[in-house]
Protein backbone atom coordinates (compact mmCIF):
# COMPACT_ATOMS: atom_id res chain seq x y z
CA UNK A 1 0.00 0.00 0.00
CA UNK A 2 2.80 2.44 0.91
CA UNK A 3 4.59 1.61 -2.33
CA UNK A 4 1.51 2.76 -4.36
CA UNK A 5 1.25 6.00 -2.42
CA UNK A 6 4.95 6.67 -2.93
CA UNK A 7 4.62 6.05 -6.69
CA UNK A 8 1.58 8.31 -6.92
CA UNK A 9 3.39 11.06 -5.00
CA UNK A 10 6.47 10.81 -7.27
CA UNK A 11 4.38 10.94 -10.46
CA UNK A 12 2.40 13.93 -9.15
CA UNK A 13 5.60 15.77 -8.20
CA UNK A 14 7.11 15.09 -11.63
CA UNK A 15 3.98 16.39 -13.42
CA UNK A 16 3.96 19.55 -11.33
CA UNK A 17 7.66 20.12 -12.03
CA UNK A 18 7.12 19.83 -15.80
CA UNK A 19 4.76 22.81 -15.79
CA UNK A 20 1.66 23.23 -17.95
CA UNK A 21 1.31 21.16 -21.09
CA UNK A 22 2.18 22.94 -24.29
CA UNK A 23 -0.54 23.43 -26.89
CA UNK A 24 -0.34 21.26 -29.96
CA UNK A 25 0.62 22.99 -33.20
CA UNK A 26 -2.43 24.61 -34.79
CA UNK A 27 -4.45 24.78 -31.57
CA UNK A 28 -6.28 28.05 -31.24
CA UNK A 29 -8.07 29.31 -28.17
CA UNK A 30 -11.83 29.22 -28.53
CA UNK A 31 -13.55 32.53 -27.99
CA UNK A 32 -16.85 32.32 -26.11
CA UNK A 33 -19.98 33.60 -27.82
CA UNK A 34 -21.17 37.00 -26.67
CA UNK A 35 -24.07 36.58 -24.24
CA UNK A 36 -26.51 38.45 -26.51
CA UNK A 37 -25.71 36.51 -29.68
CA UNK A 38 -28.41 33.94 -30.52
CA UNK A 39 -27.37 30.53 -31.76
CA UNK A 40 -27.76 30.14 -35.51
CA UNK A 41 -30.12 27.17 -35.26
CA UNK A 42 -32.20 28.61 -32.39
CA UNK A 43 -35.17 30.18 -34.11
CA UNK A 44 -37.62 29.58 -31.29
CA UNK A 45 -39.96 32.46 -30.59
CA UNK A 46 -42.10 33.34 -27.61
CA UNK A 47 -45.17 35.50 -27.97
CA UNK A 48 -47.06 36.51 -24.85
CA UNK A 49 -50.04 38.57 -23.82
CA UNK A 50 -51.26 39.43 -20.32
CA UNK A 51 -54.91 40.15 -19.65
CA UNK A 52 -56.21 41.67 -16.40
CA UNK A 53 -58.80 39.63 -14.50
CA UNK A 54 -61.27 42.50 -14.58
CA UNK A 55 -63.52 41.96 -17.60
CA UNK A 56 -61.84 38.72 -18.61
CA UNK A 57 -64.85 36.48 -18.08
CA UNK A 58 -68.60 36.77 -18.30
CA UNK A 59 -69.82 33.93 -16.14
CA UNK A 60 -67.64 30.99 -17.11
CA UNK A 61 -67.00 32.19 -20.67
CA UNK A 62 -64.38 34.53 -22.09
CA UNK A 63 -65.64 38.06 -22.62
CA UNK A 64 -65.69 39.53 -26.12
CA UNK A 65 -62.80 41.85 -25.20
CA UNK A 66 -60.72 38.90 -23.99
CA UNK A 67 -61.57 36.89 -27.12
CA UNK A 68 -60.49 39.83 -29.26
CA UNK A 69 -57.17 40.26 -27.44
CA UNK A 70 -56.38 36.53 -27.53
CA UNK A 71 -57.32 36.55 -31.20
CA UNK A 72 -54.65 39.21 -31.77
CA UNK A 73 -52.07 36.95 -30.13
CA UNK A 74 -53.11 34.03 -32.32
CA UNK A 75 -52.80 36.20 -35.45
CA UNK A 76 -49.24 37.08 -34.39
CA UNK A 77 -48.52 33.37 -33.88
CA UNK A 78 -50.07 32.33 -37.19
CA UNK A 79 -46.67 32.08 -38.92
CA UNK A 80 -45.24 29.66 -36.37
CA UNK A 81 -45.70 26.04 -35.36
CA UNK A 82 -46.87 26.34 -31.77
CA UNK A 83 -44.99 23.80 -29.66
CA UNK A 84 -46.39 24.98 -26.32
CA UNK A 85 -49.30 27.24 -25.43
CA UNK A 86 -48.91 28.15 -21.78
CA UNK A 87 -51.84 29.62 -19.84
CA UNK A 88 -50.48 31.27 -16.69
CA UNK A 89 -52.82 32.68 -14.04
CA UNK A 90 -50.74 35.12 -11.99
CA UNK A 91 -51.65 37.06 -8.88
CA UNK A 92 -54.28 36.72 -6.17
CA UNK A 93 -56.86 34.60 -7.98
CA UNK A 94 -59.47 32.89 -5.82
CA UNK A 95 -59.59 29.21 -6.68
CA UNK A 96 -62.14 28.19 -4.06
CA UNK A 97 -64.95 30.44 -5.31
CA UNK A 98 -64.91 32.61 -2.17
CA UNK A 99 -63.65 35.84 -3.74
CA UNK A 100 -65.13 38.49 -5.95
CA UNK A 101 -66.56 37.05 -9.15
CA UNK A 102 -63.89 38.69 -11.30
CA UNK A 103 -61.13 37.08 -9.21
CA UNK A 104 -62.60 33.57 -9.26
CA UNK A 105 -60.61 31.14 -11.35
CA UNK A 106 -62.66 28.03 -11.79
CA UNK A 107 -61.91 24.95 -13.88
CA UNK A 108 -64.74 26.01 -16.20
CA UNK A 109 -63.09 29.37 -16.81
CA UNK A 110 -59.75 27.75 -17.56
CA UNK A 111 -61.54 25.33 -19.87
CA UNK A 112 -63.06 28.26 -21.77
CA UNK A 113 -59.54 29.59 -22.43
CA UNK A 114 -58.37 26.14 -23.57
CA UNK A 115 -61.45 25.76 -25.79
CA UNK A 116 -60.89 29.17 -27.40
CA UNK A 117 -57.27 28.31 -28.23
CA UNK A 118 -58.25 24.87 -29.56
CA UNK A 119 -61.01 26.32 -31.76
CA UNK A 120 -58.42 28.68 -33.26
CA UNK A 121 -56.07 25.86 -34.26
CA UNK A 122 -53.82 25.24 -31.25
CA UNK A 123 -53.36 21.51 -30.62
CA UNK A 124 -55.04 20.75 -27.26
CA UNK A 125 -52.15 18.43 -26.37
CA UNK A 126 -49.85 21.47 -26.45
CA UNK A 127 -51.89 23.64 -24.08
CA UNK A 128 -50.67 23.68 -20.48
CA UNK A 129 -51.74 25.62 -17.40
CA UNK A 130 -49.05 26.78 -14.99
CA UNK A 131 -50.46 28.52 -11.95
CA UNK A 132 -48.46 31.31 -10.35
CA UNK A 133 -51.10 32.35 -7.85
CA UNK A 134 -49.43 34.81 -5.51
CA UNK A 135 -51.18 36.98 -2.93
CA UNK A 136 -48.28 39.50 -3.01
CA UNK A 137 -49.27 40.66 -6.50
CA UNK A 138 -52.07 43.22 -6.28
CA UNK A 139 -54.16 42.46 -9.35
CA UNK A 140 -54.76 39.03 -10.86
CA UNK A 141 -54.02 38.54 -14.53
CA UNK A 142 -53.94 35.78 -17.07
CA UNK A 143 -50.89 35.48 -19.31
CA UNK A 144 -50.95 33.35 -22.45
CA UNK A 145 -47.59 32.46 -24.00
CA UNK A 146 -47.07 30.84 -27.38
CA UNK A 147 -43.72 29.12 -27.87
CA UNK A 148 -42.78 27.75 -31.26
CA UNK A 149 -40.66 27.87 -34.36
CA UNK A 150 -41.42 29.64 -37.61
CA UNK A 151 -43.40 27.47 -40.00
CA UNK A 152 -42.01 26.77 -43.42
CA UNK A 153 -38.36 26.63 -44.53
Amino acid sequence: MNRHLLTLALVTAWLLACGPLAAAPGDQPVKPLPPSAPLADDKERVLAMSLPARGLFVGDKLSEAARSRLGELLVQASDMNVEVALVVPTGPWQIDGSGAAERDLTPARLQSVRRFLTERGVDPKRIFVESRIDAKIKEPQLTVQMVGRPSGP
